[in-house]
């Protein structure tokens, strides 16, 4: 279950964090400290996003492959007689 909620939260972050999604959470922001910044450094904001995006993605990726190679082991594991 734990393993559930992290490739979640990973995937929203993945989700916000998104450089195209920029100017979709633009708008949701004005007149906020955090929409000005955002509309005052655009370009520095796409980046750092941008690098946050892609670290999300990756540990997705990474907790799915995880998973698989945790499943294919468990299912070939051959219970040990006492």
């Amino acid at each position: 279950m734990k393993e559930n909620a992290k490739k979640l939260g990973w995937g929203f972050l993945a989700l916000l964090a998104c450089p195209c999604h920029l100017v979709l959470i633009l708008p949701l922001l004005a007149g906020t400290t955090l929409g000005a910044f955002f509309t005052a450094h655009q370009t520095t904001a796409s980046v750092i996003l941008g690098i946050v995006f892609v670290i999300s993605i990756l540990m997705i990726f990474n907790r799915v492959k995880q998973a698989k190679t945790d499943a294919k082991h468990d299912c070939c594991s051959v219970p040990q007689r006492k």
